[in-house]
């Protein structure tokens, strides 16, 4: 599979995965540690058969590099509970295009830490970016723009900055370990780490109620236990065969995916995430949607 195939993929199973865990941690599971706890589980499960299948296929040194992966798992997380939970205060449209300042950070990492250096236009690019994040998140009250929901904009900027920082050391660890390796190391320490963080009796005795609710446990697997592995595999394929540069540039159609579904799935034929689809909403997001893009583009060109 070719890099530009396997990013298409990702950038596709991505904004799937958006939109359907929105609907999950809205409507199906009664809170977010639930969901988290469900989600700890599966990755757990998921990262243990890669680890299996890494080391049938290549096996794994236990070289330092080793630490790239696991310092990968360790930044997910970190950042992917803060996604959930502004996700779930947030509508989907909007959360998405915040997390284009992923690349932003990743960036600005590179900068400090690896000598990187940036041109005038992709200074120009970040402030576009930026300013694109912070338009999507604004909302019309008593005839003026604000910020209604600063809590969501806020855990979405610090998701942004530390799975950032997972980009930047799952780069690292491709580069010196197979890719299934690296995917079975960090989503096991990714597992692991959510599950420690919200492992409570009360959500262990939720799990007899999850095996019951058969449309909430059947959307999970598909979310979570099928499309999120395929996501992560074929961005790592793709960061491991492909210019990061370009990578970021493909997966930067991401926002724009998610406001098509968001709205397909908003409208009178199935309305099952409950958008507003007034011509003032829909025409804000697309100009900062234009903004992100844009801006991530030329940031990775």
């Amino acid at each position: 599979m070719s890099w530009l195939t396997a990013a298409l993929l990702s950038t596709f199973f991505f904004a799937l995965i958006s939109v359907l865990d929105k609907k999950l941690l809205t409507d199906l599971f009664r809170s977010v540690p639930e969901f988290f706890f469900v989600f700890g589980l599966m990755q757990i499960v998921i990262g243990t058969g890669f680890i299996i299948t890494a080391l049938a296929i290549d096996g794994i040194s236990m070289t330092p590099d080793i630490w790239w992966a696991i310092a990968s798992g360790l930044a997910f997380a970190t950042g992917l509970p803060l996604f959930f939970t502004a996700l779930r205060l947030e509508e989907a449209s909007r959360a998405v295009p915040v997390m284009a300042l992923i690349p932003v950070f990743a960036t600005l990492i590179g900068v400090t830490t690896l000598n990187e250096h940036l041109t005038s236009v992709q200074w120009v690019a970040i402030i576009f970016i930026i300013a694109g994040a912070a338009l999507v998140s604004l909302r019309r009250e008593n005839g003026a723009f604000r910020l209604a929901r600063a809590r969501a904009f806020l855990l979405l900027v610090l998701a942004s900055g530390v799975i950032g920082l997972g980009f930047v050391v799952t780069k690292l660890a491709a580069d010196a370990m197979s890719i299934w390796a690296v995917q079975g190391i960090s989503t096991l320490v990714l597992g692991i780490a959510v599950l420690i963080f919200v492992l409570r009796p009360r959500h262990i005795s939720y799990m007899p109620t999850l095996l019951r609710d058969t449309p909430t446990l059947s959307l999970m697997l598909l979310t979570e236990g099928l499309l999120a592995p395929a996501a992560i595999l074929t961005l790592i394929m793709a960061l491991a065969e492909g210019p990061v540069s370009l990578v970021s540039a493909v997966t930067a159609s991401r926002p724009l995916l998610v406001f098509l579904l968001s709205m397909a799935l908003s409208t009178p034929v199935w309305n099952i995430l409950r958008e507003p689809l007034d011509r003032q909403t829909l025409g804000l997001k697309a100009i900062s949607i234009v903004f992100t893009v844009g801006g991530v583009i030329t940031l990775a060109t």
